[in-house]
């Protein structure tokens, strides 16, 4: 099995298609994996169940385009990314993830 991740990718509306492609072309859209709802001027995805790691090809892909600085040189605004774990822990983001999703850790008795 492994450890899994919820990950949350939120990116400008006109960056759409380009994701789009790169999820298609990876096998993660649709189905057990990415979707995506638009809010506020962004398009948010967002996968429930999936691992999460830089090695794979699929991942440093989707981690290029939400890191990626253009020809010229500024910063993309508005790409981020945040994956929370099975233990309820960040351990992977990109870009100003908090101006876009709130992330809360829930304290129960056993």
């Amino acid at each position: 099995m492994g450890y899994r991740s919820e990950v949350y990718i939120a990116i400008p509306k006109a960056d759409e298609l380009e994701l789009d492609a790169i999820l298609i072309e990876h096998h993660l859209f649709g189905g057990d994996y990415f979707t995506k709802t638009n809010y506020l001027g962004y398009v948010t995805y967002h996968c429930p169940h999936l691992k999460w790691h830089s090695h794979y090809n699929d991942v440093r892909a989707v981690n290029d385009f939400i890191s990626e600085i253009p020809l010229d040189n500024f910063p993309k605004e508005g790409r981020c990314l945040v994956c929370v774990g099975e233990d309820d822990r960040i351990h992977s983001d990109i870009g100003e993830y908090q101006e876009v999703f709130n992330i809360y850790t829930k304290v129960e008795l056993q």
